[in-house]
């Protein structure tokens, strides 16, 4: 028998109608897509879509990105979505790292997809990677794995 158990264990061990789990959160199924770009000199603050809108109630598991050296003095970039910005991961240095993979970030990890936008015209459905202080030229490849039900 384990000391602790986490939220989700705690949840499924106690079955009462106070303690349901959210579809995926036990036993969904893990999703997978597949993007890439290539980047001609896209300019700092310009965003780049991949893949296509997020099924509404999914949650994120990881956004990983793989790129050669996108020659941009200093660049760097962001994943997130309309509503945050860097909300899977932040300030990654794309101009000396080839062939570097990004993961998330905790509060980014299971992040569950709402739809509707958190803020005044948001949308967290679309995974956005903002190109911050430098122009970028180079390929970019993006895996957006996700639970859904």
């Amino acid at each position: 028998m384990a000391d602790y158990y986490g939220v989700s264990a705690t949840k499924a061990i106690t079955p009462i109608m106070d303690n349901r789990l959210d579809p995926g959160v036990f036993g969904g199924k893990v999703r997978c897509m597949l993007d890439s770009f290539e980047a001609a000199g896209e300019v700092a603050t310009k965003t780049i879509q991949v893949g296509q809108a997020l099924p509404i109630g999914s949650r994120v598991i990881a956004v990983l990105v793989a790129f050669d050296d996108l020659s941009g003095a200093g660049a760097t970039i962001d994943i997130g979505d309309a509503d945050n910005d860097d909300r899977y991961a932040s300030a990654i240095d794309v101009a000396t790292a080839a062939s570097y993979s990004v993961g998330t970030l905790v509060d980014g990890f299971c992040y569950k997809v709402l739809g509707t936008g958190l803020t005044a015209g948001g949308d967290d459905t679309k995974i956005l990677i903002t190109i911050n202080t430098a122009a970028i030229t180079g390929t970019l490849k993006a895996a957006i794995l996700y639970v859904a039900e």
